[in-house]
């Protein structure tokens, strides 16, 4: 009994010992190829689907695809639904651990092929150090501990199927049933992997201490396991990484649940297909194949339920900035009238007004990495404004609507430059707590006060002669110079690095040009505002757009026109 012991405890080290330097190996050798294919073949269902089971196949580690996904997710590169679809074919791929044991691990004399591999791999692995060839090596070490892994548990099992008869699935209870699935998916959520789990049970069906039937039902807990590592991973994740993980549980639950009810259809189906292809008729064999073929009618029944679960789990885990990117006002509905649709849009369009207009306030004494959450909001929203402008533009607009629409991009322009201009600044902030209370504060400060003054007159809920008045931008412009010429006399004094000098400048360069911009932006977004508050008809069905309509717009917008003309002049000037 206690020789029995050590041979389970023993080949069960070996496998977790084995299958994690298999993985890790596997994981280095492949390098940037993971996240190569991540990043180009993720563009489509299908894609992300084959990419998923690919890269699983090759590294043997769904966690490692998972993990990967997941920060192309959170970077954006990578949509939620593109996401789940890598998750689904990584599922597939760990059945390709089956498939090597069942081909491999039982069919061979394992001395004859784990000692080779661990002697030629420790070999790569010494001469190889953190190269390829070393990774290569701690591979074909892990692969060898694998297979001598699979010999102690194989030994162990027959030990004890010799004493031990299990009820088969033909006298199994549902109770019996659910003690099976139950131990698989504690033998996951132990050893933290369903391939560890899934040899296992191959190894004890192969030496018939399980019953096939019941081994199934181990093989379907083991995958119902994994999702144990899912949910350990929304605590204290980003949203997107929450969403991923409560996916990847959705699939395994379903997938699960349908395995479980059509088991004896799905042995059957897997019998069926070991006779057409002439493969083994060993046990391991036939849990190979069901395995693989569950996930697979996993895939099948994610088809249709994808775009419900992509749009159930957008609605879970919403931060604040997320719920602030969400169109309020942009209805696709309204796009068959024109001039409402207009309206909606300027009234998005002022909800990224008064967002950029406070990230440029924040960006002044922040770090980039204080920002970045707004910045993508911000991008979020405006590109989803982007996208209505387009469809509005396919419509037939009158000369009115027309002239607003375009006067509307130009104010997303205007706003989508502040926030390239806000992370300038923020990335040159740094040298602001240096020199807050050094021999210009005093400029320094009043330089701060008057650009806090004009940014808050630049928010839509200001009146239009607030927006359009020149006094507090040449305020601007007059502390700006008064700071410019303050922190060159300093220079001068030696009370100021050269370089430090150069960042200071570019620093409050670009706190000007964030002024102007906005400004700029704020103006035409107001003549647009102003313009459709005086037409309150302009956009009537069959109505052959009046004159004055026209004329009002231009009147609105000439002098907001000719004023960024005249502004960018004198830039060009500063700039020589």
């Amino acid at each position: 009994m206690l020789s029995m012991l050590a041979n389970l405890l023993g080949g069960l080290g070996l496998l977790l010992i084995g299958m994690g330097l298999m993985t890790d190996g596997l994981k280095l050798a492949a390098g940037n190829n993971l996240r190569d294919i991540l990043a180009l073949w993720t563009n489509s269902r299908l894609r992300g689907l084959c990419s998923g089971f690919l890269i699983t196949g090759i590294v043997q580690s769904s966690s490692a695809v998972t993990v990967a996904t997941i920060g192309f997710a959170n970077a954006g590169m990578l949509s939620l639904e593109r996401t789940l679809w890598v998750i689904y074919g990584s599922n597939v791929g760990t059945t390709m651990t089956a498939w090597i044991v069942a081909l491999i691990g039982f069919k061979v004399d394992i001395d004859a092929l784990a000692m080779p591999l661990v002697g030629i791999g420790a070999l790569l692995k010494l001469s190889g150090g953190k190269s390829n060839r070393g990774s290569l090596g701690m591979a074909l070490v892990g692969f060898g501990l694998l297979f001598l892994g699979i010999d102690g548990l194989k030994s162990a099992f027959d030990t004890l199927e010799s004493g031990i008869t299990l009820p088969t699935a033909e006298n199994q209870t549902f109770v019996l049933l659910v003690m099976y699935l139950g131990a698989g998916f504690l033998m996951t959520t132990v050893m933290q992997s369903s391939s560890a789990a899934m040899v296992v049970a191959l190894s004890a069906a192969e030496s018939g201490l399980v019953p096939f039937n019941g081994a199934a039902a181990v093989v379907i807990g083991a995958n119902l396991g994994t999702t144990t590592t899912a949910i350990f991973t929304i605590f204290g994740a980003t949203p997107t990484a929450k969403r991923v993980a409560l996916g990847h549980v959705c699939f395994n639950l379903i997938t699960a649940s349908v395995a479980v009810v059509l088991l004896p259809a799905m042995l059957w189906l897997g019998a069926f297909i070991q006779d057409t292809l002439q493969l083994s008729s060993s046990p391991a064999v036939s849990l190979a194949i069901f395995h693989s073929s569950f996930n697979i009618l996993g895939v099948v029944l994610m088809a249709p339920l994808s775009g419900w679960l992509v749009n159930f789990l957008l609605g879970r885990f919403q931060t604040q900035e997320e719920t602030a990117s969400c169109p309020r006002y942009l209805d696709r509905n309204v796009l068959s009238l024109p001039y409402i649709a207009v309206d909606a849009l300027t009234l998005e369009l002022s909800r990224v007004a008064t967002m950029s207009v406070q990230l440029l306030q924040e960006s002044l004494q922040k770090s980039a990495s204080g920002i970045n959450e707004k910045v993508v909001t911000i991008k979020t929203l405006a590109r989803e404004t982007g996208l209505f402008t387009t469809e509005l533009n396919k419509q037939e607009l009158t000369p009115f609507t027309s002239e607003a629409v375009q006067n509307l991009m130009h104010v997303t322009q205007e706003y989508m430059l502040t926030l390239e201009i806000s992370d300038e600044i923020a990335s040159l902030s740094s040298i602001f707590p240096k020199y807050r209370h050094g021999p210009f504060s005093e400029e320094l400060q009043a330089f701060i006060a008057a650009v806090d003054e004009h940014l808050d007159s630049l928010t839509p809920d200001n009146t239009g002669e607030s927006i359009n008045s020149k006094k507090l931008y040449k305020k601007v412009e007059k502390a700006y110079d008064v700071l410019k010429d303050a922190i060159l006399v300093n220079t001068s004094f030696g009370h100021m690095d050269i370089s430090d000098m150069d960042v200071f400048l570019q620093y409050a360069n670009q706190v000007k040009r964030g002024c102007r911009h906005l400004r700029k932006g704020a103006r035409r977004l107001n003549a647009v505002r102003e313009s459709l508050r005086r037409n309150p008809e302009g956009d009537v069905e069959n109505s052959a757009q009046s004159p004055p309509s026209d004329v009002t717009i231009l009147q609105e917008t000439k002098q907001a026109l000719e004023d960024d003309e005249a502004e960018s002049h004198e830039e060009r000037e500063a700039s020589l």
